[in-house]
């Protein structure tokens, strides 16, 4: 008689609560697919399911809407970019110096991950077409912060914070996006027009 015994059977993937990892492997799985396809509408239900290893069900349990599931994949993606920052200008405390930091960690994220940023930046917001995701807020107070800061010290001039926090980022933005649109561009040329672009507009708002 054997005394063998039997092989532990095969758990079936994708079931909800079976894992408590494929929430995570769902969402891992459609951030991938933002910066995969550069776009939320092309980023399609199979395509993620199949990435997760998972089935449909397990997706819906989690997130009734495929837009749910896109919007709290856009905030891991916010959660990259305002990492990015932070590293950027940590252990720096001259608000000018933050500013130049933060605009040249702009441009680096959007060469670096150029689907993600144009995800977030560019195409049309996850949460719904009026919306700006909650996280973009956040990025934008961190901006404003430093203004504030260097009208404070004397550096800029009195103005509206916010007014120049997005002339400021406009720039930045504008070269992003242009390389974004031209990928072909070598990119020490990105770095010399952002930096001639940022110097510009902070020459211009100097107190």
């Amino acid at each position: 008689m054997s005394t063998r015994s039997k092989p532990p059977a095969r758990r079936k993937v994708g079931r909800p609560g079976d894992d408590e990892d494929v929430r995570g492997a769902i969402l891992a799985a459609a951030l991938r697919q933002l910066e995969a396809t550069g776009s939320p509408d092309r980023v399609t239900v199979a395509a993620i399911v199949d990435e997760a290893g998972c089935t449909p069900p397990s997706l819906y349990h989690y997130w009734p809407k495929r837009e749910l599931l896109l919007q709290e994949a856009s905030a891991r993606g916010w959660a990259q970019f305002r990492g990015s920052q932070a590293g950027a200008v940590a252990d720096h405390h001259d608000p000018i110096e933050r500013l130049r930091l933060r605009g040249r960690a702009y441009l680096n994220f959007a060469l670096a991950k150029p689907a993600l940023f144009r995800v977030l930046f560019l195409e049309p917001p996850a949460v719904g077409p009026t919306q700006a995701h909650p996280e973009s807020g956040k990025a934008l107070h961190d901006l404003v912060t430093d203004v504030t800061e260097a009208m404070a010290s004397g550096q800029l001039r009195p103005a509206d914070p916010l007014t120049t926090a997005l002339a400021l980022w406009s720039a930045m933005h504008g070269v992003a996006a242009l390389w974004s649109a031209t990928p072909n561009l070598p990119t020490d040329l990105a770095h010399a027009v952002g930096d001639l672009a940022q110097d510009a507009v902070l020459t211009g708002l100097a107190g």
